[in-house]
């Protein structure tokens, strides 16, 4: 491994020992504020129905963004996004990946109108994504091909945290993709994808006790 790749591998490492400390909060979903029509459209897709979610999209968002959202598979999605990756991923993710990028473009939007970014918007669509591309795992009958789909889905929910922390999870900006290309730094994020994998595992047990722990008596 030459002293760039590693240097890659060290940022990459860096970065997710980061972005695990820091998005523990990740999966709360923002505040429906009323003042602002994107904080009630990202507010609606990651707490309602997809339809309930198309219906609070700005009017204007068409002529900003380029295009109107559609609903499909149950989510409320950008037509023409994909999944962006250096390596490839699952099909299986296909509707997730169009669905946050309706989210990022939502972002976007808001920044290209004047709206003040929140923070937890970008942090919750991300951990939406996650959720999802973990959910269309469970699809798979075998156990092995669900463990690889979701390990690949713990290093792409990782590669988008690292990138959402990167970018302080402000309005998302096209950038080359991240330091993985190299073959090292794809082994090692492989690898890290161990621990991406264990800390979904800890924050939905941690959302599964806290939906069932039983409400102490007045």
């Amino acid at each position: 491994m030459n002293r760039n790749t590693s240097r890659a591998v060290m940022c990459t490492v860096a970065a997710i020992v980061a972005v695990t400390a820091t998005t523990g909060a990740a999966s709360t979903p923002p505040g429906a504020d009323s003042s602002s029509p994107v904080a009630v459209s990202v507010h609606a897709l990651v707490t309602e129905s997809a339809d309930a979610a198309a219906l609070t999209i700005p009017d204007d968002f068409g002529s900003v963004m380029g295009y109107r959202p559609r609903v499909q598979d149950d989510m409320a999605e950008n037509p023409h996004g994909d999944c962006s990756s250096p390596v490839p991923l699952p099909s299986d993710f296909d509707s997730a990946c169009k669905a946050h990028d309706l989210g990022y473009d939502l972002i976007r939007y808001a920044a290209a109108t004047g709206t003040t970014v929140d923070p937890q918007w970008r942090r919750s669509i991300d951990a939406q994504l996650e959720g999802r591309m973990h959910a269309a795992c469970t699809d798979r009958a075998d156990d092995g091909p669900r463990q690889v789909c979701d390990a690949a889905a713990s290093v792409a929910a990782t590669a988008v945290d690292v990138n959402s922390w990167r970018q302080s999870f402000g309005a998302p900006v096209a950038e080359p993709a991240l330091p993985f290309a190299s073959v090292g730094a794809g082994i090692a994020l492989i690898a890290l994808s161990v621990i991406a994998t264990g800390r979904y595992a800890r924050r939905r047990a941690l959302s599964t006790e806290l939906v069932s722990r039983p409400s102490e008596p007045a």
